[in-house]
Parts: structure tokens; C-alpha cells; sequence
């Protein structure tokens, strides 16, 4: 019974369990033409060392024009282009540990429909650039590292035409894409599931066990 109870918490460990990303990301993923929204791009430190240095180039489908704290340490310095609009964003100034990511918002408005790539140069402490700056992603891909020093894919927002419905994107919010998100709220309720299963089960072997006779002194004071 005890074996049973285990092997189903150890499938249901398992259940929980999913492979993460681990590549520079822009949040959400889809955006409606014409709306102003708040977008996040994530940098995670890949190696075992920090990020000091992280520079966006913003796609010409979007206008940025305001940028969020930096995080704690980090500071921002937007360069506009010749059209006095904002082209590049570098923030430096700050440290993101191994296994570690962080946030760097601004607010913009997509104006013309389709794929805006965002290309991203991260730096590491020992001055190694990793260029996020080759072909993004087809959705539900994953590229396999290149190496600190070699490109990997660039990351895209899908800008949707006017008055599209934006369904199944991610937010900054959730920490993760909307796809993975509806994933881990299945999972989690697989795993309750399981675990339920598992309680249940040992009640009814506990309901069911067999009654224990009594001795032969018992009958005889009976």
C-alpha cells in the first residue's frame, strides 16, 4: 500500500515537471494594431556568469515612447534615430546572476501588422556578446543553444491587424507564454488528481482491511 501511495506522488512529480526556455523573450507575443500596451523583454543569464549589459533594438512596426524602471542596479539609455523616434534602448549599470532573468519594460504602439523582431546583443561579464539576432523561432520550436558566442534566434511579436482578437499570447504578468500557462493549469490539476487518487486509494484499504478476531482470553470473559 505504501509503495502504491509512492509511486503515484512520484508520477505526479513528474507530471508537474516541464522543460523551461531559456532564450531572450518580448511579452506579450501577439498585439493588436493600433493599441498601446506595455512590453517586456526578459533576459536570462544562460551561463555561469552575469549579464551586465543588454542592448534592444526596437522593430520599426513599433513606436516606443516611455520606458519602466529598469531593475534595482540597472539604469536605461534610449537613442532615437534620425526620425526622432526611439531605436535602440541599452541598459547597463546592473547584474544578472547565473539562472537568473530580468525585466525591462516600455510602453508602445504597434502600427503596421505582422512579424516585429526584436534583436538583442547580451553581454556577460567576461565582455562575451551573445547576439539574439538570427531567425526567430517558428511557434511551438525550440533552437538548440549556438554557443555564448554564436547568434541565436531573435525574438518576434506578432502584430494583429486592427480590431483582431489577441487570444493565447503572453503577458508579462505570468511569467511564461499563454500556451504554457494553460499548460501548467492542466498539469496542476492532473497532479491534484493523481493525488486525490492516492488518498482514496488508501481509504478503501484502510476501509476494507480485515477485522482483527479476539484472543482466546477475550472470548473467555465474554
Amino acid at each position: 500500500m505504501r509503495r502504491a501511495a509512492l509511486v503515484l506522488a512520484l508520477a505526479a512529480g513528474l507530471v508537474t515537471a516541464a522543460p523551461a526556455t531559456a532564450h531572450v523573450d518580448v511579452l506579450p507575443r501577439e498585439v493588436a494594431q493600433g493599441e498601446a500596451i506595455e512590453l517586456t523583454v526578459r533576459v536570462p543569464s544562460e551561463r555561469d556568469l552575469a549579464t551586465t549589459r543588454v542592448r534592444v533594438e526596437i522593430p520599426p512596426q513599433i513606436t516606443v515612447y516611455s520606458f519602466g524602471p529598469p531593475p534595482p542596479g540597472w539604469r536605461v539609455l534610449p537613442v532615437r534615430g534620425p526620425d526622432g523616434r526611439f531605436r535602440t534602448a541599452v541598459f547597463s549599470g546592473g547584474s544578472i546572476p547565473p539562472a537568473r532573468y530580468a525585466d525591462f519594460t516600455m510602453l508602445g504602439t504597434p502600427f503596421e501588422s505582422g512579424t516585429a523582431v526584436w534583436k538583442v546583443r547580451q553581454t556577460y561579464a567576461d565582455g562575451v556578446v551573445k547576439r539574439w539576432t538570427g531567425p526567430p523561432e517558428k511557434p511551438g520550436d525550440q533552437s538548440a543553444e549556438t554557443g555564448p558566442g554564436d547568434p541565436g534566434p531573435a525574438a518576434a511579436v506578432t502584430v494583429l491587424e486592427p480590431g483582431a482578437t489577441v487570444g493565447g499570447s503572453a503577458t508579462a504578468s505570468s511569467g511564461d507564454d499563454g500556451g504554457d500557462s494553460g499548460v501548467a493549469v492542466w498539469l496542476g490539476v492532473i497532479a491534484i488528481g493523481i493525488s486525490g487518487l492516492a488518498v482514496l486509494g488508501v481509504g478503501f484499504l484502510w476501509s476494507t482491511r480485515p477485522a482483527t478476531l479476539p484472543t482466546d482470553d477475550e472470548d473467555a470473559q465474554g
